[in-house]
């Protein structure tokens, strides 16, 4: 069953950045999901980092208990891909410290994460989103599962000497700040997706990607499958695609497994959702470099190397 963070609707600026620091720290990556331990006030929670997620996410139950303010006057509605929506309440994520370092204080939204946690297949106690990342920069590198992250808009800079790399313009859809690709190419042609490290799929295809000939002539679907968000469970269709997909030289060859999701998608804005699946076949090693409005792949790091 894929497990999938939510597309969060409510849009919070995080605060000031953090004092510049690197670390390199080990993520989980055993669910295709990039998990990292965060210490809040003493209290390790189990969180994600993920692109298609804005704010950022704690679960309401841990917020309680740890004290954190709830503006509930504030309160809204999250919602996802389930379709639904769950009460979320604003509150901040106070200083918390990964791999030893304390980073600024992360604007969040609290919501039940129970069922979302259920369908993971273990504990979720946040995701770290937009308003982590808009003040860090953070290079993910698939091939060895581990995360650097620069606190701060200045300092070294994190991009990797490889034989490799692709910059992808830095572009949302309407402020969403979800990081699109608008030449994602399917066969030969090309179409606009959202890069999702919050997705544990290689790539999920909308409704309107299937009015695109070249992919729908395509797309052989085989069972369904189901997955969860904040906005509840749906189903997805298990399928291949027998065209090769991709960015720059990161392509995967024909033939391989795709997701057909239930939304409707956006034709010209994001007919598809790139996620971990994705950037983990093609090795990659993704610069995510917000505060200073940078995006890019990089391959052939070891042999750029040698």
């Amino acid at each position: 069953m894929a497990a999938r963070t939510a597309l969060i609707a409510i849009v919070l600026t995080a605060s000031g950045p953090a004092s510049a620091a690197t670390l390199a720290v080990p993520f989980d990556f055993s669910r295709h999901a990039i998990e990292l331990t965060a210490i809040v006030k003493g209290k390790p929670l189990h969180v994600l980092l993920d692109t298609g997620v804005n704010p950022s996410v704690i679960d309401l139950r841990g917020a309680t208990a740890l004290g954190l303010p709830l503006d509930r006057g504030a309160a809204g509605q999250g919602n996802g891909e389930g379709g639904k929506t769950t009460a979320a309440v604003p509150t901040v994520i106070p200083s918390p410290n990964i791999g030893g370092h304390d980073f600024g204080n992360v604007e969040a939204l609290a919501a039940d994460l129970r069922a979302l946690s259920k369908s993971y297949g273990r504990p979720l106690d946040g995701v770290f989103g937009y308003s982590f990342l808009s003040t860090n920069t953070v290079l993910v590198d698939y091939p060895s599962h581990t995360l650097t992250i620069r606190a701060g808009g200045t300092g070294p800079d994190l991009a990797p000497q490889c034989r490799q790399r692709y910059d992808i313009p830095f572009l949302s859809n309407d402020n969403d700040q979800f990081p699109v690709i608008r030449n994602f190419r399917f066969g030969g042609v090309e179409a606009p997706v959202t890069l999702d490290t919050g997705s544990n799929r290689s790539i999920g295809l909308y409704r309107a990607a299937l009015g695109i000939p070249a992919i729908r002539n395509a797309l052989v679907v085989n069972d369904v499958s189901g997955g969860s968000s904040f906005g509840g469970s749906y189903t997805t269709r298990n399928a291949t695609l027998n065209i090769p997909f991709g960015i720059g030289p990161f392509t995967l060859p024909a033939g391989r497994d795709v997701s057909v999701m239930p939304g409707d998608g956006i034709p010209g804005k994001r007919i598809a959702n790139v996620g971990n699946g994705f950037l983990a076949a093609v090795k990659a090693k993704l610069l995510i470099d917000y505060p200073n409005k940078r995006l890019a792949l990089f391959g052939g790091c070891d042999a750029a190397k040698r």
